[in-house]
């Protein structure tokens, strides 16, 4: 562990931060008349330099995921240690893994679309270590590989995915995986992973952090196949192990039914979500507004670490306060694009980080 060298990185990151979209900011882009008096909203923003380049208002997808690979580039250059951050970023190269698996498993041209441009591997560059572990390669190790550099924490990047990619090829052999068993054995491992390299590195804030996430998405999981019917069975297969409530226990807790869920979290951090969720679930309600909430309580659990002044966790929460703001302008954006009144789109959105 060595905070000393965040000293200067935070420091940029708290004057970076500041252009992050405040409640009041987005309330103004929400308030727009339509699509486009909504993007021109932005205009002043960070996301000016993107949505003004736009011929067509349809295509802001295109330039919110410019803006968002942009601000990663840059704390990526300014952290001296890459690693932390690739390994935040390696969600999104693990998501691509899936889309491509997936689409060689059932022989059809993965959906473009479904891609993400966020991970430290564009989608072409992971098709082509795909291509060569098919073939019986490792992934190529760059000519001048620098301890404590980008090109370095890529490289552990890819062999990492490549090796998930070989374990998950051969479990599909010995046994024919369904794409819900596909999506859970990568998950697990990416989060396995993930936590490692925060751990590794000494950084506790971040290493809960994740094992935070681990809890709420397992109830989240857990409550959603409870009201499908999934059988304890099945529902243990998905349970991503890591968290600070171990998966066993959930495991058990939910051949309980709803109450064995509530009890498991109970005097944890998220017992009133436990709570919620089942009770919502047993009347037959929608969990939307619920699952929103969860998200809601990883908002303010990352919030409060980026008062920690020495340490990657200011930068760490940078990059997700700023994926969090697109996914909010991503669901004002589409509603408005689809008509959708304000007041609906309004309860869709989470919590602001700034």
């Amino acid at each position: 562990m060595r905070d000393y060298l965040w000293a200067s990185p935070v420091g940029r990151i708290r004057i970076i931060e500041k252009g992050l979209l405040t409640r009041s900011d987005l309330a103004k882009v929400l308030d727009a008349g339509n699509l486009e008096a909504a993007l021109m909203a932005l205009r002043d923003s960070f996301y000016g330099p993107y949505v003004s380049k736009l011929e067509n208002p349809d295509l802001f997808e295109e330039a919110l995921e410019e803006a968002v690979r942009d601000a990663h580039n840059k704390v990526m250059k300014l952290a001296p240690e890459p690693m932390v951050i690739a390994a935040y970023k390696a969600r999104y190269d693990f998501h691509n893994l899936k889309v491509l698996f997936k689409a060689e498993m059932l022989q059809v041209p993965p959906e473009e679309g479904a891609f993400s441009g966020l991970g430290n591997l564009m989608p072409g560059e992971l098709r082509e270590t795909l291509e060569a572990v098919r073939q019986g390669h490792h992934p190529a190790q760059p000519a001048e590989l620098e301890p404590d550099s980008i090109a370095e924490s890529t490289y552990k990047v890819t062999c990492e995915l490549a090796a998930v990619y070989g374990r998950v090829v051969a479990q599909n052999r010995s046994q024919q995986l369904s794409s819900f068993e596909v999506d859970s054995l990568i998950d697990r491992a990416y989060y396995g992973w993930a936590a490692s390299v925060y751990k590794k590195s000494g950084y506790d804030a971040l290493v809960e952090i994740i094992r935070s996430e681990i809890d709420i998405i397992n109830l989240k999981m857990a409550v959603r196949a409870q009201r499908l019917g999934i059988s304890g069975p099945d529902f243990a297969r998905i349970l991503i192990p890591g968290g600070n409530i171990r998966a066993d226990e959930i495991a058990e807790s939910y051949n309980k039914g709803y109450t064995g869920l509530a009890g498991v979290y109970r005097n944890t951090p998220w017992e009133r979500l436990a709570s919620q969720g089942v009770s919502l679930a047993q009347r037959g309600e929608p969990l939307t507004g619920w699952e929103r909430e969860c998200d809601n309580a990883m908002v303010k659990l990352v919030r409060d670490a980026r008062k920690i002044s020495l340490g990657p966790e200011p930068v760490f929460g940078y990059m997700f306060g700023r994926e969090l703001e697109v996914r909010n302008l991503r669901i004002i954006l589409s509603g408005k694009q689809s008509l959708i009144p304000e007041h609906e789109i309004s309860e869709r959105l989470r919590e602001s980080y700034a």
